[in-house]
Order: C-alpha cells, then sequence, then structure tokens
C-alpha cells in the first residue's frame, strides 16, 4: 500500500467523499444521475450485472424502478484507500445493504446483503470520478430481492 502522507492535504477526504456520494446518490435519487459518477468509459460490476459505460449505468440503475417504489440504504463501512499513479486511486471497503420495495418506513430486519467493495477512482477536471467499480457479495439474505445481487446468473 502507498503511503498516504504523501498525498496534499484533505485528497483522501475527496476520496471518502466520491464514494459515499456515489452510494447517497442511489439511496436518495433512486441511481438517477449515478453515471455522472462514472468516468465515461466506466465498469460497474455487481453479482448479477456488468454495465459498462454511462448508458449502460444509467439503464441499469433505472431496472431498479421496475416492480414500483425502491428504498435503499447502502452503509459504507471499513474503507481504506491506496495510492496508484499519479490521479488515480482504489478505495476498497465494505457495504451492508438494507434494501425493499415500497415507501418508509419499511420493516427492518437483518441486511438484505454484505459485499465487498473495491472502486478505482480517476481524478478528472478536479473531481474523483469511478471508473470500475466491483461488488463482491459475501453475504446475501434469502429474502434479497435486488435485481443487481441475485444469488444466481441473470439467466438462472
Amino acid at each position: 500500500m502507498s503511503n498516504q502522507s504523501s498525498w496534499p492535504p484533505g485528497r483522501r477526504d475527496e476520496v471518502v467523499e466520491a464514494v459515499h456520494r456515489s452510494w447517497w446518490n442511489v439511496d436518495q435519487d433512486l441511481g438517477a444521475g449515478s453515471e455522472l459518477l462514472y468516468t465515461e468509459d466506466g465498469i460497474c460490476e455487481m453479482p448479477a450485472l456488468r454495465m459498462r459505460g454511462r448508458e449502460q449505468i444509467a439503464a441499469g440503475y433505472a431496472r431498479r424502478q421496475t416492480n414500483g417504489p425502491r428504498l435503499s440504504r447502502h452503509l459504507v463501512s471499513n474503507l481504506v484507500t491506496e495510492t496508484g499513479q499519479a490521479g488515480r486511486v482504489t478505495a476498497t471497503y465494505v457495504v451492508s445493504l438494507f434494501a425493499g420495495n415500497g415507501v418508509a418506513p419499511l420493516e427492518v430486519g437483518s441486511a438484505s446483503a454484505i459485499c465487498d467493495v473495491r472502486d478505482e477512482l480517476v481524478l478528472a477536471d478536479g473531481s474523483w470520478l469511478i471508473a470500475h467499480r466491483r461488488l463482491t457479495a459475501v453475504f446475501v439474505a434469502a429474502s434479497n430481492d435486488s435485481i443487481m445481487l441475485q444469488r444466481g446468473s441473470p439467466d438462472d
């Protein structure tokens, strides 16, 4: 892991903000506009879905609404960063997902899923954008109904 003390002041905070902003967008804006937080050719890989480019990412998040209103909270924890080449950084963390169809307040139990996430971000025009996001499901509840975290492949 690269020494983070060589980062300009506030740089790690900017990366953490970019990660949190992306999940806040999914939770508060249903992912509308989420594609703008990715590079033009950005990749978002989830267990049941792989999206490449802003158009596919926008369409993928729009699919979340096909069963009516969707409520989610993606809780980010254990975030660590690793610097790479100039203007590149990797953020690795855990997302605990609580989600369901409907409107607030929904009943809550245990998490719908717990995923390891690895984001590769690039600095573009003063903003950190996601070049590649990969979610790996670690735990998935039997009641999970996310189209992006299905237990099997989308063709099962």
